[in-house]
């Protein structure tokens, strides 16, 4: 049996093969986020509370990326603000994991989510130029 695949279901499901458990939003390390956006998480302005953190990336002198996640409550936001509009306002409960990536100029940030039947993936790429791809499949 390949228990990679049985792991990463169960991170993406929450579900445990001896019985149901609660899942936890993992997040990538402060250092991974200033590799591949040049700045670090810090505890989300609005709220103050220390479990809410919040990330906001310059994108241009116009525009910005602007992710918040709660890891007690499993949510994940990311906000696409051009000047004072927000352009695309997504919000993800039961999420398993927030993660940035970087590969030469391509630099991106991934969601997954998921339930007992259905499970997601949003990966948001920041350069050079703003790419959203979401998919949800039922499992």
């Amino acid at each position: 049996m390949d228990w990679s695949i049985v792991e990463t279901n169960e991170r993406l499901l929450g579900v445990c093969l001896y019985g149901a458990r609660v899942p936890g939003l993992e997040v990538t390390d402060d250092a991974t986020w200033l590799n591949a956006f040049g700045v670090v998480p810090q505890t989300e302005e609005a709220s103050g509370d220390e479990y809410v953190r919040e990330l906001r990336i310059p994108m241009d002198d116009a525009a910005e990326l602007h992710i918040t996640w709660d890891v007690t409550d499993g949510s994940v936001r990311v906000r696409h603000r051009r000047a004072e509009a927000v352009v695309v306002d997504l919000y993800r409960e039961q999420a398993t994991l927030l993660s940035a990536e970087r590969n030469g100029t391509i630099a991106a940030l991934v969601v997954e989510y998921g339930t007992s039947d259905a499970v997601g993936r949003v990966r948001v790429q920041v350069t050079p130029e703003v790419v959203i791809e979401d998919k949800f499949l039922r499992t």
